[in-house]
């Protein structure tokens, strides 16, 4: 038998049946509107006035519905790599010993500051995903932009909605809209006069005149026409571009920008497993004609603070490939996914992405035939194909 009283509605009736809203048992008239922290006034009396406004404060901070992105970036942007106690530690320590940290910095500085010719393009590549490859990009892009006079590069070109932006962002422009690369390939098109001011226009920018693009949404290739034009574009005002190539060295845009591309990056994630499969393909790239003919590194990544590999001695097997390496040990401030400033990084890894940036630079400007030899082997590789 029922215990439900005359007038009251049944738990199981949709509260949002009615198209005048939910039915509380009292009258429409009665009812005060209810308030809502964040909202001027919040009458929830209607279905669609209730979406309205929570559609409204969608992303403003007060009423708690802010992006996560920009959220993180506020709670941890600015948290460094080492702790208080672990830095006060090694301050200690220094007044010992002598740290080359200071020396070696300046010697990478001026290496990454060498003039160059025409602009050089560096590609950022990886075999799989979770390599570290678009934190390798930010530290690239963020490095040699605050180190040169002149503005420099970072194009995204990961189709599944990378991160290149918001690891170049600061804490308060986390989550603001960047024009993607394909709106940027497509606003070329359109411009009336192509220079530098136009270019920029169409591009998001992140402190020390670094100029980027934003996530994309498209999800296939750029095509070769597109990403060729785009990249000699954007080289004629830039003086060093930095590609995030999308996953994996047979996808059709990381081909394209690899016969573009000066000198390249090798993301390596510090696990047996992408360690023994990169020391292969490395393998492989010096040996076959059209990759041997662009220069590259290999950067060990570790995201684990428990890793069972010791990145430094994970690279340092891979220069017995006979190619340039370098590691990234396991930091705090990287792992947070979020907004990148060199001066929290561990000085461990700031070093190591200075050296980095500096020596991929000089191959870079060392490979007199430039990206025409590498795309000529490709021409001649395509050719035999056929």
């Amino acid at each position: 038998m029922s215990s439900m009283t005359p007038g009251t509605t049944p738990a199981s009736r949709d509260p949002w049946a009615d198209p005048a809203g939910p039915d509380d048992g009292r009258s429409r008239s009665a009812a005060a509107p209810r308030q809502v922290p964040g909202f001027v006034q919040a009458d929830w009396s209607s279905r669609g006035q209730m979406r309205q406004e929570l559609a409204r404060a969608q992303d403003d901070r007060r009423t708690g519905f802010e992006p996560v992105s920009g959220a993180l970036s506020r709670r941890v942007g600015d948290r460094p790599a080492l702790s208080l106690v672990a830095r006060a530690a090694r301050s200690a320590g220094n007044l010992f010993r002598h740290d080359p940290t200071a020396e070696r910095l300046q010697s990478a500085a001026r290496g990454v500051q060498a003039p160059v010719t025409t602009g050089r393009r560096i590609a950022v590549v990886s075999l799989r995903g979770g390599a570290g490859k678009t934190t390798v990009a930010a530290l690239l892009g963020r490095t040699y932009a605050s180190l040169r006079p002149e503005p420099v590069a970072a194009l995204d070109l990961d189709p599944g909605v990378g991160a290149l932006a918001l690891r170049l962002s600061d804490p308060s422009t986390a989550g603001v809209p960047v024009p993607s690369v394909d709106q940027l390939a497509a606003g070329l098109v359109g411009l009336p006069q192509v220079n530098q001011q136009g270019v920029t226009s169409l591009m998001g920018q992140a402190p020390d005149e670094l100029h980027l693009t934003g996530p994309r949404t498209a999800g296939g290739p750029l095509g070769r026409a597109r990403l060729t034009s785009t990249l000699a574009t954007v080289s004629r005002f830039f003086p060093v571009t930095v590609v995030d190539c999308p996953t994996g060295l047979d996808h059709p845009d990381t081909a394209q920008v690899l016969t573009q591309a000066h000198a390249a990056v090798f993301a390596v994630p510090a696990t047996a497993t992408g360690v023994d499969e990169a020391a292969g393909y490395l393998r492989h790239w010096l040996q076959d004609p059209f990759l041997s003919a662009i220069p590259v590194a290999a950067v060990v990544t570790a995201s684990d603070r428990a890793s069972a590999l010791d990145p430094l001695a994970q690279a340092a097997a891979l220069t017995r490939v006979g190619v340039m390496a370098g590691a990234l040990r396991y930091d705090r401030h990287l792992a947070g996914g979020v907004g990148i400033r060199l001066p929290l990084i561990r000085p461990e890894n700031r070093r190591a992405t200075a050296e980095l940036a500096s020596g991929i630079l000089a191959e870079a400007n060392r490979q007199r035939g430039g990206a025409g030899a590498a795309e000529a082997a490709g021409r001649r590789r395509e050719g035999r194909a056929q």
